[in-house]
């Protein structure tokens, strides 16, 4: 499995740095030392449970490729646990003493000022000379091991959740290029990615191998079978689509950040346009990954305690790109007292979200989207409704009028049938079997926009799979605005 070959021979380190400490951003500024000292408790932490119990030897790889790459014989990937930093795949620890309790546990303290300083603001690191590095000094691993050189860099998942954190050390000093920087931070990417893909792979399989007691009975259709194959193969290669833009979306970057040299407006402008498109297609890469679990005939509802103002936050950060581009506001409330219900978390997200996406594409630039959520009989009512300063309140109309169209069933499988012609280049072929079904139905051309008008129509079946209900409502001056009610699942909302 020799995936990351390429990537090490396209990169040769030109550029040293000289100053004593040089920190990494990922995600936020940069991190200094005096951030060594900062308290352990509030680590946000993944579920490692099931990395922790897989076999996965592309660590062991990358393990190897970094201490290759930057000539340090000491590297590992640690998984974060309650209590320690697990590592699950190490390489060189022997140089650190024979049998020494690091080889022998492959334990960190969660603790550990180093290990700290990466996982808990999500940040790199880098220390290239730690004894002129003051708070580092205390270190477990300087203490115990003699460690003089560091670089950390946290394991991020799509979603911003930190596993843990691939590092490289020395028992000497090391000077860390800028290359070997972003070598490091694309490595890390790499192995993520390469995980995520591997539990997909394993989620989708699982489904279709077994069917749990009170689900429905495993499917014999054939037409259902296809269906689950062809799934399957998108979401796979989908996956594989990613993974290729997670690379140019790095390389686009170190482009950009001129670190192999210094670029004409020209090229800057070129390096600027290739980072943002790859962006947008890893993002739309993802939505399609996390569409293809959505299939209601192999999941169940899934009932748990629900804190909507965190998905409303989710929601926020997804939807900002093009909130921004249209220069919109998204405003999420919620009624004082709890804040968790009871209910289906992947549901409510995706429902939202695609509601609020079709909203924001077929209005006019400007304005706030108001979201409120409130307890009402045993259920979640959420009020999605829009202000704009000079066009006045209210859902837009084309947005209402579409709701409306789409709530016959004939008119739905109508329009479907119409999009999805368009989308596979048979529109010629369906244009005239669909024409007699339904002769009073003709949308309007920006109503044939397939994303806006599927994602409506996502929302509301999601909506429906939870026993909800999307209304439209319309106030006395024919304002318009959205009502969302789901009902709790299983048990009484927490408290």
């Amino acid at each position: 499995m020799n995936q990351l070959g390429p990537l090490v021979m396209s990169m040769k380190p030109t550029l040293s740095l000289d100053s004593e400490e040089y920190a990494v951003t990922t995600q936020a500024p940069p991190l200094f030392a005096a951030s060594a000292s900062q308290p352990v408790t509030s680590l946000p932490m993944s579920p490692t449970s099931t990395l922790l119990d897989t076999e996965f030897p592309l660590f062991e790889e990358a393990t190897q490729t970094a201490s290759r790459y930057l000539g340090i014989p000491i590297c590992f990937v640690g998984i974060t646990t309650p209590d320690a930093v697990v590592l699950k795949a190490a390489l060189g620890l022997s140089q650190l003493g024979l049998m020494n309790p690091l080889a022998r546990t492959r334990r960190l303290p969660l603790n550990d000022a180093l290990s700290t300083a990466v996982l808990h603001p999500k940040r790199s690191l880098v220390l290239p000379r730690i004894p002129d590095s003051g708070p580092f000094t205390e270190s477990y691993l300087v203490r115990e091991y003699g460690i003089r050189s560091y670089i950390g860099i946290p394991l991020l998942t799509s979603e911003g959740k930190c596993l843990g954190l691939l590092a490289a050390m020395d028992t000497e000093t090391h000077s860390f290029s800028a290359e070997a920087i972003a070598f490091m931070e694309l490595l890390a990417r790499w192995s993520i990615s390469e995980y995520e893909r591997h539990q997909l792979t394993q989620a989708l399989a699982a489904p279709s191998a077994t069917t749990t007691p009170g689900n429905t009975a495993a499917p014999t259709d054939e037409n259902y079978l296809l269906d689950t194959v062809r799934l399957t193969l998108i979401s796979q290669l989908t996956q594989d689509l990613r993974n290729p833009l997670t690379t140019i979306t790095g390389m686009a970057n170190m482009l950009s950040r001129e670190i192999y040299g210094t670029l004409t407006p020209k090229q800057r402008e070129y390096a600027d346009i290739v980072h943002t498109s790859s962006q947008y297609l890893l993002k739309v890469a993802s939505e399609m990954l996390e569409l293809s679990g959505l299939d209601a005939r192999i999941q169940p509802l899934h009932p748990t305690s629900v804190d909507v103002d965190m998905v409303g936050q989710h929601i926020q950060q997804m939807l900002a790109p093009i909130s921004e581009e249209k220069n919109q506001e998204l405003r999420f409330t919620v009624e004082p007292g709890s804040r968790l219900w009871h209910l289906d978390r992947d549901v409510v997200r995706h429902s939202l979200y695609h509601l609020l996406f079709s909203i924001i594409q077929l209005s006019k630039e400007g304005g706030t989207i108001r979201v409120h959520s409130a307890e009402r009989d045993s259920a979640l009512n959420i009020s999605v409704r829009m202000t704009h300063p000079w066009l006045g309140d209210g859902i837009p109309n084309r947005v209402a009028t579409l709701h409306k169209s789409l709530g016959n069933t004939q008119t739905e499988a109508t329009m479907l049938s119409r999009l999805l012609a368009r989308a596979t280049g048979r529109a010629d072929t369906v244009a005239t079997a669909v024409a007699h079904q339904s002769q009073s139905f003709q949308p309007q051309s920006e109503f044939l926009q397939s994303r806006e008008t599927l994602s409506l129509l996502l929302s509301r079946h999601l909506i429906e799979r939870h026993g909800g209900t999307l209304t439209l409502l319309e106030d006395a001056e024919s304002n318009y605005r959205f009502l969302v009610t789901l009902p709790f699942l299983g048990t009484t909302p927490a408290a």
